[in-house]
């Protein structure tokens, strides 16, 4: 009943203060928009809360989530009201993630239910429904509720981003093969599962990225499980094969297919039901020379890598590109600009968002290096697009990239930190390195000490030295140059576990080209001058690096 006033009250006042004069609202509009810099500061108090997950305060992000809904309750027609309805809905859901209180999901569904009614044009309408169907399947078990909010984004946004998601989420439950969050078929052994470990499911389909030489795959299951992994040797007409088994878990129907690959690596990968408590994936090999495997947070992913060498087909020869007569061993560069959709990365305090400006410098490099070098320039988005990090690595892994550059901005409590740095991937040693890859990561403290772990492994055979020498190329002409005009701090080249960066065939950085928490740099950067300075240097680097690399 009280969401139900709320929602009726809220499109009562947004009614009411829809202007009539458009004079009176010109005028208006010229008062300081005290409200959207209040929105923006709850959003940056939230956002450092979830930088710190070892913070168990509820008080905190009730106080966080209190100052937001004032903001939006003095002014429901405000530019930024759906945007403040959306945090509300992810403030929520992210406290159930921690606190486990059902209340705070009941709260974040409202919210996401609140957004499509009042605001069914907005952008984030859509994500809105995604997240509240998602609630409903997984969360409370609400099957039929589900299956009318995907069919709804289908029918109502066909063009938005979130359509394809949900089609695929209505085409599993269609099939008749809708995972319920409590294990209710498998009982077996039900009295042995504690609360805190639910039987896990798997949320979507096995993924796979694949390349003559490399295969990513990425396993999603609903919660965070043990697993192992072993090799089968070749037994008749079975293949060498790897296994990984998921404790704890289930695999429905529709995912137990053979997914074929013959990539002169993989034959194919399958997932089975191996036991009532046990889901085995298995990878029939051809060629694997070697493989990792390791796990990402937020939501869990087992992510094998498989490396090998595939015999090369005889082919015509061709002529070579432009590239290839001059020598050059870096022919192929994928840009990165991190977060996209959903994922907004960090908040500038005018509003400014990451996952905006780093789209722009991202394009300006792509377009420079295509009009003044004979590279292949590839970008991982071109526009306002989610991509996972794990994804990002394999499309850089598949489309045999020879340099990876991922393009942030940073973010910092400290209001007058500022300046350009740039990260290889290696073990941080400080607390800012630490900070910085649990910023990017989305990760926690506690979860990038886990990674270090796993670090120590996995970059054995990473290309580590030619990605230092990369990082400072990128580096030092971003600094050099941007001081030309431009009073610039130096932070340095650092390194740190990020997981966009791992698995990467090539050399691969990430830079941070400025502080969305530093109002100087982002006036900078609402101007349109200062993103191509940086995109003309950030090319300067990679076209130094290119250049000594082949004693050019």
């Amino acid at each position: 009943m009280q969401r139900n006033l709320f929602i009726f009250f809220s499109i009562i006042i947004f009614l009411l203060i829809i202007p009539s004069n458009p004079g009176k609202a010109w005028a208006e509009s010229r008062v300081p928009d005290l409200i959207g810099k209040r929105i923006d500061l709850a959003t940056y108090q939230y956002n450092n809360l979830t930088f710190n997950q070892g913070e168990r305060s509820r008080d905190r992000w009730l106080r966080c989530v209190k100052s937001l809904r004032m903001e939006y309750h003095r002014d429901p027609g405000h530019t930024k009201a759906p945007f403040a309805l959306f945090m509300l809905g992810t403030m929520y859901e992210d406290m159930y993630s921690r606190f486990h209180d059902p209340r705070d999901l009941t709260e974040a569904a409202g919210y996401y239910e609140d957004l499509a009614l009042i605001f069914p044009k907005d952008n984030l309408a859509d994500d809105a429904l995604l997240n509240l169907g998602t609630i409903c399947l997984e969360k409370k078990s609400n099957g039929k509720k589900a299956e009318t909010i995907f069919a709804r984004i289908i029918a109502v946004y066909p063009d938005g981003d979130m359509a394809q998601s949900a089609a695929l989420m209505l085409r599993r439950m269609k099939n008749g093969h809708e995972p319920p969050s409590q294990p209710a078929v498998i009982s077996a052994k039900k009295e042995e599962q504690s609360p805190d470990q639910p039987m896990a499911y798997l949320s979507q389909p096995i993924r796979f990225w694949s390349t003559k030489n490399y295969t990513r795959v990425v396993i999603e299951p609903s919660y965070p499980v043990q697993f192992k992994e072993a090799f089968l040797k070749a037994d008749g007409d079975l293949p060498r094969r790897l296994y990984v088994d998921l404790f704890n878990s289930r695999i429905a129907p529709t995912f137990q297919n053979a997914i074929p690959i013959q990539d002169g690596l993989l034959r194919q990968l399958r997932g089975a039901q191996f036991d009532k408590t046990t889901v085995r994936v298995v990878l029939d090999t051809e060629s694997v020379q070697d493989y990792k495997i390791f796990t990402l947070e937020d939501p869990f992913r087992v992510v094998i890598d498989v490396t090998g060498t595939k015999p090369k087909p005889q082919t015509p020869q061709k002529l070579p590109t432009l590239a290839e007569q001059f020598g050059l061993g870096v022919k192929t560069i994928v840009i990165d600009p991190g977060h996209g959709g959903k994922d907004p990365g960090a908040l500038g305090i005018s509003g400014l968002q990451e996952k905006d400006v780093v789209l722009k410098v991202a394009k300006k490099v792509a377009a420079i290096l295509e009009k003044e070098t004979a590279f292949k320039v590839l970008l991982t988005r071109d526009r306002d697009v989610f991509i996972p990090l794990e994804e990002r690595t394999a499309i850089a892994n598949t489309k045999e990239a020879d340099l990876f550059v991922s393009i942030h901005a940073n973010s910092a409590p400290n209001i007058h930190a500022n300046g350009v740095e740039t990260y290889f991937l290696s073990l941080a040693t400080s607390r800012e390195e630490m900070q910085a890859a649990a910023r990017e990561n989305a990760a926690s403290a506690s979860q990038i000490s886990d990674l270090q772990k796993i670090l120590q492994d996995l970059m054995q055979n990473s290309k580590i030295e030619e990605s230092a020498r990369l990082a400072g190329s990128v580096q030092g002409e971003l600094v050099n140059g941007l001081n030309g005009k431009y009073a610039v701090k130096n932070l340095g080249v650092k390194k740190a576990p990020f997981i966009v960066l791992i698995g990467a065939q090539m050399p691969a950085i990430l830079t941070e080209i400025a502080f969305l928490s530093n109002k100087d740099e982002v006036r900078r950067l609402q101007d349109d001058r200062y993103l191509e300075a940086i995109a003309r240097y950030i090319a300067a680097g990679v076209r130094q690096y290119a250049a000594n690399l082949n004693g050019l």
